[in-house]
């Protein structure tokens, strides 16, 4: 662990928030540099970037208080002053919800801009774990597998390191949907198949991350997950915008 990367005079930079902030700019710079070949001016991707920005940091924040409301309702102001955290699951919802608004407020195509962004959420998502992992945080149970890290900022145990998992996994998928980027069936078949992806990979991951059980044997991001395949199995026959990308386009 490594949760502080340098320091400036007394001013100390969080490998965190570095890694967030290199996810942003990741991004953002290759999807708007991708802007054009769909169609869509980069300025706009520029705007809706910054927009899901802010909207996904304060959905993830959100979902996290919600998550550990025990604790945030007895020290209410620590929602925005400490015991920081932020839930991927949480981020996604806002981030799509902020776009939607704004791709249909300035008659944008769902499809393509929801195709364009995918890939890089998954990018920017592999970056930000492995600020996780550098912080100590979203860590695993211990473990003695091989691998097995002192991967918690709770203690030095040998854990799986559920970060590296993340992480990696985000990559396969950012490199899937880069290859079906010329051999999607509709517009915003990219967005569903990572909305599957991610929720498979972290119904699977939670079961070696350390955290409260919610419904019997799973955890309430499990519930979650589960939610999300089942919605992009549906999206995958029922997207609704397949009738109305084309004219959108033209």
């Amino acid at each position: 662990m490594h949760p502080v990367l340098f320091q400036l005079g007394s001013l100390e930079i969080y490998s965190y928030g570095v890694a967030l902030v290199i996810a942003f700019l990741a991004g953002t710079y290759f999807a708007v540099k991708e802007a054009p070949k769909a169609g869509i001016e980069p300025e706009r991707i520029l705007d809706l970037a910054i927009l899901i920005g802010v909207a996904a940091i304060v959905g993830a924040r959100f979902y996290y208080v919600i998550l550990n409301w025990s604790y945030y309702a007895e020290n209410p102001i620590f929602i925005v002053t400490r015991g920081g955290g932020l839930v991927f699951h949480g981020g996604l919802a806002a981030g799509f919800l902020i776009g939607l608004w704004y791709v249909k407020k300035h008659n944008i195509s769902v499809g393509l801009t929801a195709d364009l962004a995918a890939p890089f959420v998954a990018l920017g998502y592999a970056i930000t774990r492995i600020g996780c992992l550098l912080n100590g945080c979203c860590f695993g149970v211990v473990s003695d597998v091989p691998w097995a890290l002192p991967a918690s900022f709770l203690d030095n145990a040998l854990r799986h390191p559920t970060q590296l998992y993340a992480s990696l996994s985000n990559l396969l998928f950012f490199g899937i949907l880069m290859y079906l980027r010329d051999k999607k069936p509709f517009n915003g078949y990219l967005f569903v198949v990572y909305t599957g992806l991610y929720g498979a990979y972290r119904f699977i991951v939670e079961f070696f991350r350390e955290g409260d059980l919610f419904l019997g044997p799973i955890t309430l991001a499990q519930v979650v997950s589960l939610i999300m395949i089942l919605v992009s199995l549906l999206l995958l026959k029922f997207w609704p915008w397949k009738q109305v990308t084309e004219a959108h386009e033209q």
